[in-house]
């Protein structure tokens, strides 16, 4: 049991200790504070932007202010250098999904916060960091934008922050917030529907669907035979490679995605629109293509076809060799337009709809997962027949495996007769 003089002796210890964080102050020479205002920058840049460059900036990272839309700002990292005629791109962004106006500000104060704020004071963004010993910013070499106290340790920085994209040296971690989410659409900045997760077994790839009450498994990086549990970290290495690691950075593998031919110091992985996953690498010297892909997941040079991009053919398409070829119908198969879509059922009742059978067909979710079972096929279709929301079910009379469908999307087209798809039409 403590004394009354040791608990003394304690509470002004901690009271020191404290009081030293307290006191340690961003320098007023340190601080800053940019509006969002003035012309625009000259030069092409990604998503066909209009950008204010700011002043931090570490060659070829520029942090600015950039629009896709009128009076609707994202604060970003971009990555490229003005010599190039190649497109300049956002590898890092603040506030995606909760833009700012004209005269917003970007403030470093004191404190040690970091804060974006539209011009009538509103937060869009803040590192939430004031008053934790911080003493300077610092936009690294890397893109790492970080905040320092005055031993140089990192109390923030945006690599543990990651938007759709990994640079160089940046990681994946386990049970954080830093998964990858792509981007909507060149105009729209808001998250779109797909993520890259590291899990305790493995990294995976998922599509959040409209009606599903779970995001849907579409890859999984166990297919490579790399990993092992438990996963704490993947790290994103200059050698178009991931470096995973277990518990107190344990090396546990590293899954090279093709030997590089030159200098891949300056590369990003991004989850792209579309939900797949490519390596851009830029050539810093090049006048112009300084960029290149390096590497895309799902392709026809790959062992993973397009067709397993849940929305590669839309919402109801069929997909063969990383084409779309058509739509199904209860009338059989017709021409693939963008247009495709499956036959509503509007009434829940068993005698309304019926299901028609499309032979050698995967559903994009089916690949990874184990589905439900093994039960028989009626129960499977039981199981649908009873769910509103079903729009239909996935069928493999070999291993008897069942996977209730919400959203259909994309359907891939398979040599194997045994891989069954059920779909509800109306009856009229």
């Amino acid at each position: 049991m403590f004394s009354s003089q040791q608990l003394f002796h304690s509470l002004c210890i901690c009271f020191t200790f404290f009081s030293l964080i307290a006191q340690a102050s961003v320098p007023p020479s340190a601080t800053f504070k940019y509006v969002n205002e003035g012309e625009f920058g000259e030069y092409i840049v990604e998503y066909d932007a209009n950008y204010r460059p700011l002043k931090p900036f570490a060659r070829p990272f520029q942090l600015c202010f950039y629009n896709t839309t009128p009076n609707a700002y994202t604060l970003a990292l971009r990555m490229g250098t003005v010599r190039s005629e190649s497109l300049m791109r956002w590898v890092w962004e603040a506030n995606r999904g909760n833009p700012v106006g004209e005269n917003a500000t970007f403030t470093f104060g004191t404190d040690g916060n970091l804060v974006l704020a539209d011009a009538d004071g509103r937060i869009a963004w803040q590192t939430n960091t004031a008053n934790k010993g911080i003493v300077g910013f610092k936009l690294l070499s890397n893109g790492n934008m970080i905040l320092h106290d005055s031993k140089g340790s990192f109390i923030w920085q945006s690599f543990d922050h990651p938007s759709d994209t990994l640079l160089v040296g940046q990681s994946l971690k386990f049970g954080a917030a830093t998964k990858l989410t792509n981007r909507v659409s060149e105009k729209k900045n808001a998250n779109g529907p797909y993520s890259l997760v590291l899990e305790d077994k493995t990294l995976a790839m998922y599509y959040r669907s409209p009606n599903s009450p779970k995001p849907l498994l579409y890859f999984s990086f166990s297919k490579f035979g790399v990993l092992k549990a438990p996963l704490r970290q993947a790290t994103f290495g200059s050698g178009l490679s991931l470096e995973f690691h277990g518990p107190n950075l344990s090396s546990l593998g590293t899954l090279t995605f093709r030997k590089p031919r030159y200098n891949t110091t300056l590369s990003y992985l991004r989850l792209e629109m579309d939900g797949n996953l490519r390596i851009h690498t830029y050539e810093d010297n090049a006048d112009w293509n300084a960029w290149q892909v390096t590497y895309t997941l799902f392709s026809r040079d790959s062992s993973e076809s397009e067709c397993y991009l849940p929305e590669r053919c839309g919402n109801f398409g069929l997909c063969e060799d990383d084409q779309c070829v058509a739509c199904p119908s209860p009338k059989g198969l017709v021409g693939w337009s963008k247009n495709c879509e499956v036959t509503k059922v509007s009434s829940c009742g068993v005698k309304d709809f019926y299901y028609y059978k499309l032979e050698g067909v995967d559903h994009f979710n089916s690949k990874y997962t184990n589905g439900d079972g093994p039960m028989k096929q009626g129960t499977c279709g039981s199981k649908c027949s009873k769910d509103c929301k079903c729009l239909g079910y996935f069928y493999h009379t070999q291993s008897s495996r069942c996977w209730i469908a919400y959203d259909l999307k994309t359907l891939t087209k398979i040599d194997n007769s045994t891989h069954l798809a059920f779909i509800k039409a109306p009856n009229k």
